[in-house]
């Protein structure tokens, strides 16, 4: 497909497309672009061309992340008119190709793009042509549809082949239009361009440390790389890790058997299950059977489960797990978890089969980031209150007690996620802390990365052992 038909697409939709858009992803458009702006690494000083940028969506989290200038470049008058709507976010805005950019070489500090090697004659061609503006040592990055494999592939091909036509129609004809577009046009791409191959193209278009990040059970597709500095001896002057810090602090080093435990995330899923005993402290006889499922069930969609989805997207906790490992265990541990859920509404009447329903959901849709599940109160209404409210219901215990325990766990994790949002982000994302801090009596002290993420992982570290212990605490005084 070349510029002219690409231009032919995306003309008349400009207005619905962030929305539209987002909600055709079922949410994870968002997330992808998200991706990219994070593994740019921008200063504020630094000058950023934006690709294919569209309505500006990746130009406006660029300038709202990180302060930089922004130059938006993109070959559809539709998509630019909107782009220029959002005042103070590009330093300038040129229509133009992508295959032959009107800037001299080393031009940019940084150049991200997104949905465009589909719609260029020469993938190989067009990679040059941007790496050849960026500055050695910038970084590149890119947002582009995936083409999921295994037993995902079927429910890709059926809803990029029914569902987005269909859906689109809600919208209008032109969105359908889009929608029907879009699944063959990825398959295409890839047939003749493989992932291995879009990456070979970096490489020899002067790209290194090329990152492939396969999103979404591979419906999207986040490339970052770094332009080869001008000699072997200059280093980029950034890295996209913090030096010597593991992804968490529950986290083993070395790989094999250890990275199967740090899946498990042993300090939160002990956390969570403990609002299960909890849930079950609050009936007057709590029976042990019913509890030792309701452990079970919950350990396998949470600890297993969810945390294998997580992991596969995006490897934030970085394990050497092979993603069909990852995929299956977290298929199976959920199925299984839903089998123990539907045994259990034999014994507790169909209402608690909306208990089942909702758990899967809320594993399913917080594996693929959807933002409201994906969200701060999502997780304490996910992770904290859910566990204690279905765990209550199947022991019996009274709705009034019931919904004030809910509601403590699902402000005890919502605490725990503003612990350790910010420790997540320094150990993960960083790529350098620095400062000090002067105090009235002339003293002073360093700042760095542990030192800044330290009392909240030290509150971490004590709060899911107070949490097991008294829920424990509560549980067997029902039983001694």
């Amino acid at each position: 497909m070349n510029a002219d038909d690409a231009k032919r697409i995306f003309t008349g939709i400009a207005a619905s497309y962030d929305r539209v858009a987002t909600l055709l992803s079922l949410g994870q458009d968002p997330r992808w672009r998200r991706a990219a702006v994070d593994a740019i690494y921008a200063r504020p000083t630094d000058r950023v061309l934006d690709v294919a940028t569209g309505t500006g969506m990746v130009a406006q989290a660029l300038h709202d992340r990180y302060g930089c200038a922004v130059v938006g470049l993109d070959q559809s008058p539709d998509m630019l008119a909107v782009a220029r709507t959002r005042d103070g976010v590009y330093e300038t805005i040129v229509e133009g190709h992508a295959e032959e950019l009107p800037f001299p070489d080393a031009t940019f500090d940084h150049l991200t793009f997104t949905y465009l090697l589909r719609y260029v004659d020469d993938p190989a061609a067009t990679m040059r042509e941007l790496a050849r503006v960026v500055k050695p040592g910038g970084r590149v990055a890119m947002v582009e549809f995936g083409l999921p494999g295994g037993v995902w592939r079927p429910l890709w091909w059926l809803y990029t082949r029914v569902g987005l036509p269909v859906a689109g129609r809600l919208f209008s004809a032109k969105w359908s239009a889009v929608g029907a577009f879009l699944g063959p046009s990825i398959q295409r791409f890839y047939a003749r361009h493989p992932l291995s191959a879009v990456e070979r193209h970096w490489r020899e278009a002067g790209l290194d440390d090329v990152h492939t990040n396969r999103m979404s059970l591979g419906g999207g597709v986040v490339m970052s790389a770094t332009k080869v500095a001008a000699t072997s001896t200059v280093e980029s002057p950034r890295s996209p890790t913090p030096a010597a810090m593991a992804p968490a602090f529950y986290a083993s080093r070395g790989g094999g058997w250890r990275d199967y435990w740090t899946l498990l995330h042993p300090p939160y899923t002990i956390w969570h299950l403990s609002y299960v005993l909890l849930g079950a402290a609050l009936a007057p006889s709590p029976d042990p059977k019913i509890v030792a499922g309701a452990l079970v069930a919950f350990g396998l969609a949470v600890g297993v489960g969810a945390h294998a989805f997580d992991e596969l997207h995006g490897r934030p906790l970085s394990t050497q797990i092979p993603s069909p490992v990852l995929a299956a265990l977290g298929t199976v541990a959920l199925l299984v978890a839903v089998a123990i859920g539907a045994v259990g509404a034999t014994m507790f009447g169909p209402v608690f089969l909306l208990f089942v329903i909702g758990g899967a959901s809320i594993v399913a849709l917080y594996g693929l980031e959807v933002p409201f599940v994906h969200s701060d109160v999502g997780f304490a209404v996910g992770w904290g209150a859910f566990p204690v409210a279905a765990t209550a219901y199947a022991t019996g215990a009274n709705p009034v007690p019931t919904v004030l325990a809910a509601c403590a766990a699902a402000l005890l994790s919502l605490a725990q996620r503003r612990l350790s949002t910010r420790a997540r982000s320094i150990r993960r994302r960083a790529v350098s802390v620095s400062g000090e801090i002067v105090y009235s009596d002339g003293s002073k002290e360093s700042i760095d990365a542990r030192s800044l993420i330290g009392a909240a992982e030290g509150a971490l570290s004590i709060l899911w052992l107070a949490i097991f212990a008294v829920s424990l605490g509560v549980l067997l005084a029902r039983w001694l």
